[in-house]
Parts: structure tokens; sequence; C-alpha cells
């Protein structure tokens, strides 16, 4: 395990310049055919977001979620799951769509997912100043806090690398299970308080816990800490979090490190 992870880390620290260069090309990449760019990217995600917004109003009114306004409850929410989300359909499918580089040439396989969700940083990257406006138009000013937006924004990221570095593995080497992975991500939005509150489960506290055992909620209710609750979560949540981030990771390090000789043939 210590030889994998070892292995993994240098991998990266060697490539680390080769790993940004090939992020902002890959970004550039994905947008460069369209006459708009990557503000198609925006646009859907303004167009989501009013959808979700819409949905929320006919199906149970304009009144507040966890006492924030419906519009910024929403937002903080989902700003952060669209860049998640994307993480966990792309990234995830990173290695296997990288068969020409794979099987071409020697290329540090293991770089690939990171190269694939620090990309779909950069080019979300701006999305997130949506969500200060947002909140500062709904009279939050005084609530946000820029240290903690940037450590639950390091938290995400470290998270999702740990994540893709895993699934990546499997995802290339299965494609049943690469269908049963798509499934699981369609339903992950509704097992999560994106679009609900949890004043619906206050009564439910076993339910409410086994809801936090998904990492990706801390980083949820941090995003609305660090806009409009203020404070930080429980110190055991949080070692909890980081804890479950450093297991995953280094599985994945164990899992890329033992299947890197077979992509070439399985994929």
């Amino acid at each position: 395990m210590l030889s994998a992870v070892k292995y993994v880390f240098k991998e990266h620290y060697d490539n680390r310049k080769l790993l940004f260069k090939m992020a902002v090309v890959n970004m550039t990449k994905q947008t460069m055919r369209t006459s708009l760019g990557v503000l198609w990217l925006y646009l859907h995600d303004f167009v989501y977001f009013f959808v979700f917004v819409l949905f929320r109003v006919l199906m149970a009114g304009s009144g507040e979620i966890d006492g924030m306004h419906p519009v910024v409850y929403l937002i903080t929410g989902l700003i952060p799951w669209f860049f998640i989300s994307e993480v966990l359909n792309v990234g995830a499918a990173s290695i296997r769509s990288s068969k020409p580089i794979i099987q071409s040439i020697k290329f540090p396989i293991t770089v690939i997912p990171t190269i694939e969700v620090t990309s779909i940083f950069f080019k979300r990257f701006f999305t997130f100043f949506f969500v200060f406006g947002v909140t500062i138009y709904y009279g939050y000013l005084e609530n946000i806090n820029l240290l903690l937006f940037i450590y639950y924004t390091a938290a995400m990221l470290a998270l999702m690398y740990a994540i893709v570095l895993l699934v990546s593995a499997f995802v290339a080497i299965s494609s049943d299970l690469h269908q049963f992975y798509l499934i699981f991500i369609r339903v992950l939005i509704y097992t999560m308080p994106i679009i609900w509150g949890y004043k619906h489960i206050k009564t439910h506290h076993l339910l409410r816990r086994i809801i936090k055992i998904n990492p990706m909620v801390y980083v949820l209710d941090g995003y609305r800490d660090a806009f409009v609750r203020g404070g930080f979560q429980s110190m055991r949540y949080t070692l909890y979090f980081w804890g479950v981030v450093l297991v995953i990771w280094m599985v994945g390090s164990f899992v890329q490190y033992k299947l890197r000789r077979y992509y070439a043939d399985v994929i």
C-alpha cells in the first residue's frame, strides 16, 4: 500500500508542470469547436439553476429552506454540485477515454484523472462568482466568509481527486461497472441536501446521520456555512471527512498501481 502511495505521489510530483499544461489544453479543447466556447457551460448552468428554482417554487412554494432564502439555498448547493457531478461523470471515464494516449505512448497514467479534475475546475471556476453575486443580492454580504470558501473549495477538490483516482481505475476495466456507476450518479443528487433541507428530516436523527456519511454532504453544508451561516462544522465531522478522503486516496493509489500495466490491453 505504501509503495503504491509513494509511486502515485512521485508520478504527480514529477509531472506537475505537465499536469497543469494538459489541464489547460483539455479545457480549451472541449469548447474550441463552438462559437461561444466556455460560455455554453455557464448558459447550461443558468438554465439548470432556473429549472431547479422553478421546480422548488411549484412544488413547495417560495418559503425559506433551513432559514435561508430558497434561491440562496439552492445556489449554494447546486453550483458546487454542478462541479462535483461533472467530475463524477467525466472524470470517472478519464482513463477509458484516453485510450489513444495509453496505447501509443508511455504516459503517467495515474496523472490522467487529476488532469481531468483540474481541467473541469479551471473551466468552472467563474461559476462560483455567480454564487457571490446571488448571495450579495439577497442581503447576505456580511455573512460571506472568504476563508471558509477557500477551505471548502480545497476540501471539495481533495475529495474529487481521491474519488476519481479510485473510480476511474474500475471504470477503465469494466464497461458493466461503468453503466452501473452512471445510474448511481443520476440518483445521487436526490440523496443529498441540495434541493431539499434538513427540516424535513429533523426528527429522523438516524437518517440524518446516514446522509452525512456521504463526504460530499460535508462540502455542500460547508458552502452554506461559508456564504450564509458562518461558523465551522464540528471537529468530529471534519476529522471524519479528511479520514475518508485519505482512505479513498490510498485505496485509489493502490488500485491504480496494480492495474496500470493492464490498461492498454483491457481498454
